[in-house]
């Protein structure tokens, strides 16, 4: 009898480490399965992903929305918007597994169409470009929107009358934020002009600090860029410069910084990612979030604005999100051509991809 009791202690016991076993390799495999179904999201970067600029800003963003959606996350840096290196990059990105690719700087987009060809069974989303192919779409954020509020707080503090901007190239995602930001700044200052120096290139130190320089000897007191990192800040706080900021902010400044139109790129990539997981993706559209999705807001004012200045910021700031948007109402061009008449809007189609001229109150600096 003692040894049928035994003999059923040690039977159970063994059942129940078997049991126990099962169970390991049951949630040791599910695991797996899990990990193995994880979806591998790629980047391109035009520099390195810890450049305290453009580049940091969209790393950290995408990676922040693969951390929070359970997406496996790699990057290539330092691409060149040059066709050959971009496939390149693509490619070596397709072979680890990536399904759903980020281009994340302009001149990507040139070669959206023969990317989405050559490999069909990739998402592209691209910062510009025409998504022609089922398996591409573009994306951005609605900058000009605060780039017309730091354009406010930029002409209520000028006391010349003229504001600096410092750009890469004349592109429409350049344009409409030269164009934001001089309206934002004749709103406070009606006669308030914005002269433009283009250096031909995202990333130049000497050429953006040159331009940033010539334009303050030409009278601008409020400078501002629109390139990957914030040279031209830097000579302005050299220089005692007011100075506004653009799409993000890594370090503190003078009071002379006023504000900046900075974008919660964070926010944008996680509605982007989870339209692409969940399935609701429409490639034959355009991602163009803003202040109403809170991917796009300003950063805080330096003590020097007045509530005059922000009081007039708050009231343009609620009327954007609620019934007319920055290019809306008349408006005339620098050569004195009407491209909006009173109760229009500028389309999105035109202000993306159209935008090849500028607001009146714009001077293209060297130009007669």
């Amino acid at each position: 009898m003692k040894n049928r009791e035994t003999f059923t202690r040690i039977l159970l016991f063994a059942l129940a480490v078997f049991v126990v076993c099962l169970i390991v390799v049951f949630i040791r495999d599910y695991r797996i399965g899990d990990e193995e179904k994880k979806v591998v999201v790629g980047a391109v970067l035009t520099g390195e992903r810890a450049d305290k600029g453009w580049n940091e800003s969209h790393y950290y963003g995408i990676l922040s929305a693969c951390t929070e959606l359970g997406c496996t996350f790699v990057a290539r840096e330092r691409i060149p918007e040059e066709g050959q290196s971009l496939k390149n990059a693509v490619k070596e990105l397709s072979d680890d597994g990536c399904s759903i690719i980020f281009l994340t700087s302009n001149g990507y987009g040139l070669y959206l169409d023969e990317l989405s060809a050559a490999f069909p069974d990739i998402a592209f989303y691209s910062i510009s470009g025409d998504e022609n192919s089922d398996n591409c779409t573009t994306y951005f954020a609605r900058m000009y929107q605060v780039r017309y509020l730091a354009g406010i707080v930029a002409g209520a503090s000028s006391k010349t009358g003229i504001l600096g901007f410092v750009a890469a190239m004349p592109v429409s995602e350049v344009n409409r934020a030269i164009n934001a930001y001089c309206l934002g700044a004749r709103r406070s200052d009606p006669d308030a002009r914005v002269l433009v120096c283009f250096t031909g290139s995202w990333e130049d130190e000497r050429a953006e600090k040159l331009a940033a320089e010539q334009l303050l000897s030409a009278g601008a007191d409020v400078i501002t860029y629109h390139a990957d990192k914030p040279y031209v800040i830097e000579k302005a706080e050299e220089r005692g410069a007011f100075s506004t900021g653009y799409e993000s902010v890594f370090q503190e400044y003078s009071e002379k910084f006023l504000t900046a139109a900075v974008v919660n790129w964070d926010v944008l990539y996680v509605k982007v990612l989870g339209d692409f997981l969940s399935g609701r993706a429409n490639f034959s559209k355009k991602y163009w979030l803003g202040l109403q999705d809170g991917v796009v807001s300003l950063y805080p004012y330096s003590p020097l604005v007045d509530s005059e200045t922000k009081a007039l910021v708050e009231s343009d700031f609620w009327r954007i999100q609620t019934w007319r948007d920055v290019f809306s109402g008349e408006i005339y061009d620098n050569r004195g051509n009407l491209r909006c008449e009173s109760g229009e809007s500028i389309s999105d189609d035109e202000l993306f991809l159209g935008m090849e001229w500028y607001v009146d109150g714009v001077e293209i600096y060297g130009q007669k």
